[in-house]
């Protein structure tokens, strides 16, 4: 059973910053690339100055630990003056040609739909899941093979894209789609470009995000355990074929999902 805790919020700079704190965590060590992690000893005085980046505090045994979403779009500055050389990734080009009219010509109506849809995600991504234990690795999302890699720069119909920020496993329509952590689902909904979206809440101000499902077997507010089966792979919104679009996103940034799934 999942216990519930009390999160606890402290200011400093007026309010302006926050650190959120947690019990026992155990994210991985340091990842210092684009779409990476960093955890440190937390030490007051000395993250004073970079306590404007998202973070939250956890404990390791008796040692606190700060971590951090490290951004795809990162401000690289912030971390050279604190020393910390986080390493630029060499991500490959893809290009993608759509032939469906209904994703290249945009009618007003699915432009007031993706529109909401896009506010739709963002309040959810703001929820607020407590629990008292999250585990690493993940678990895989699914079987297959991977066919995009978290930061592709992608051109659609040989127009630049927004840079591909998750990881896409293409397998036949039906393969099982499972959670990667226990976890509260927050989002199952069918999204313009999405298609069929399962989004799960941690804990931690960490979600999974599972695109483009055939079939999904939850509901808002359903509480599921790592492993178990929330959907089926599909080729719904706007693809190329049969795959799972996964993302993992802490605290807003959404991070390379290979960093947090176990080796194969």
């Amino acid at each position: 059973m999942i216990r519930l805790l009390i999160v606890i919020t402290f200011c400093f700079y007026g309010c302006a910053n926050t650190v959120t704190y947690y019990p026992q965590c155990n994210f991985p060590d340091s990842i210092l690339k684009q779409g990476g992690l960093l955890k440190k000893n937390f030490d007051l005085k000395e993250n004073k100055k970079i306590i404007f980046v998202k973070n939250i505090s956890c404990f390791e045994g008796k040692i606190k630990k700060l971590v951090s979403p490290i951004p795809f779009f990162l401000k690289r500055e912030i971390y050279e003056k604190e020393g910390i050389n986080i390493q630029k990734g060499n991500f490959r080009e893809s290009r993608i040609k759509i032939i469906d009219n209904k994703f290249n010509k945009i009618s007003k109506e699915n432009l007031s739909k993706i529109k909401e849809e896009s506010e739709i995600l963002k309040s959810k991504l703001l929820s607020n899941f407590e629990t008292s234990i999250i585990n690493f690795p993940l678990h895989h999302p699914s079987a297959g093979v991977i066919s995009s890699e978290f930061g592709v720069k992608r051109f659609i119909n040989n127009v630049p894209r927004n840079p591909h920020l998750g990881l896409d496993i293409a397998a036949p329509i039906g393969t099982p789609i499972y959670a990667a952590e226990s976890g509260l689902i927050v989002l199952a909904r069918d999204f313009f470009y999405r298609g069929k979206n399962i989004l799960i809440d941690h804990g931690f101000s960490l979600k999974t995000s599972y695109s483009h499902l055939n079939r999904m077997v939850v509901q808002e507010g359903d509480m599921v355990k790592r492993g178990e089966i929330i959907g089926y792979m599909g080729e719904s919104g706007r693809v190329t074929g049969s795959h799972l679009h996964f993302e993992v996103i802490f605290i807003g940034e959404k991070l390379n999902p290979v960093f947090f799934l176990a080796k194969d």
